[in-house]
């Protein structure tokens, strides 16, 4: 277990730890969720996000692509265009306001974010 893991041991409860490991290893996970977590109505496309995040059109589409496949984000296609948008399913959005409520606290937003470094530098 990495030095990340066992600060969040020490902050947050288990399923929000798996949560973690499941949704946000890396990122740019971690901006989308946290949009959609702060914003839960909303429904973006790609293009959007992409100025939202700032990051690179294959991290975003990598991203979006693994949040839709673990059921996270939902795709909506409205006259071609495709958008995404927050699950219903109630258990994740209960982890999500966890996670948003948990990552507004500075200290524990450090452990988030060093937890995230770790998982991106694992990762090939």
């Amino acid at each position: 277990m990495d030095i990340a893991v066992t600060l969040l041991n020490k902050h947050i409860s288990a399923d929000i730890l798996k949560f973690n490991g499941l949704h946000i290893c890396n990122f740019t996970k971690l901006d989308i969720v946290r949009f959609f977590g702060i914003n839960p109505a909303s429904r973006l496309d790609r293009e959007t996000l992409l100025e939202f995040t700032g990051d690179k059109t294959a991290d975003i589409d990598e991203s979006l692509s693994e949040l839709v496949k673990s059921h996270l984000l939902e795709v909506i296609k409205i006259d071609n265009k495709v958008f995404y948008e927050l699950t219903k399913k109630k258990e994740d959005i209960e982890n999500i306001k966890k996670f948003i409520s948990l990552y507004a606290t500075p200290s524990i937003r450090l452990y988030i974010i060093g937890y995230v470094m770790n998982r991106c530098v694992e990762r090939p």
